[in-house]
């Protein structure tokens, strides 16, 4: 087993709370939820300024979060954090440190979902070009492609998640895509984007591309988002 940091990089709004709700529930993975989001958000070199009422500390800088995911561990490292929260950071020897793997979703939904939670979310919010900029990386050094997408893996759970296992060397465990509803302490942060991970008891169903509406304002947007996301749609795990 590769001791890389397994990291899943994700746009907002694509299940991978959920998707990362099984590593916890595996028990044999460090788990670590979003740990860049503090950089972004709250540290004295964040890039946004959403919270700007809060008082940024220098613990949450990059460098800092950065060598907590890199520290000695006696159990493998699993992360799951938005793509978008390293943009600034993102090098190739930065990607070289991890074994990076994707979870995608399609745009449309992406965007109805996320707006009913911030309606002033940013282009780089959406988060779909550091997403793709992090996957070209990931290419480039050889790391084989490993992308999830929210619909196949909400029509399959087992399949899409054994495959995952499976490409990324570690033991598929079957009674990790069920659980007890509860609150998990590492989601503390953002709690409130999580309610329904927590109250769960496995990877749902999401809501199909015909039952969406859009503005024309995220319609537009949606169509920024989409060569991205087609791109890496077409390297996705299919079973």
């Amino acid at each position: 087993m590769s001791r890389k940091p397994v990291a899943l990089w994700a746009v907002p709004r694509s299940i991978s709370t959920a998707f990362e709700r099984v590593f916890v529930e595996r028990g044999d993975f460090k788990v670590f939820h979003e740990p860049f989001s503090a950089s972004y958000y709250y540290s004295t070199e964040r890039r946004s300024d959403r919270f700007a009422d809060v008082e940024p500390k220098e613990e949450y800088c990059f460098t800092q979060v950065l060598a907590r995911l890199l520290a000695p561990a006696s159990e493998p490292v699993f992360f799951k954090d938005m793509a978008y929260h390293v943009s600034g950071f993102v090098t190739p020897e930065f990607v070289a440190r991890f074994r990076n793997t994707f979870i995608i979703r399609e745009p449309r939904a992406v965007l109805a979902s996320f707006s009913k939670f911030w309606p002033d979310f940013t282009f780089e919010e959406a988060g779909y070009e550091e997403l793709h900029r992090l996957f070209g990386y990931a290419v480039e050094l050889d790391q084989e492609p490993v992308v999830v997408d929210a619909a196949d893996l909400s029509e399959d759970p087992e399949g899409i998640v054994a495959a995952y296992c499976e490409r990324i060397d570690v033991p598929f465990v079957p009674e990790a895509l069920t659980w007890e509803p509860r609150e998990v302490p590492e989601w503390e942060m953002w709690d409130e984007w999580h309610e329904d991970a927590q109250k769960s008891t496995g990877i749902g169903k999401v809501s199909r591309r015909e039952e969406i509406e859009l503005s024309d304002e995220l319609e537009e947007l949606s169509r920024r988002c989409l060569p991205y996301y087609e791109a890496m749609y077409a390297r996705r795990i299919r079973v």
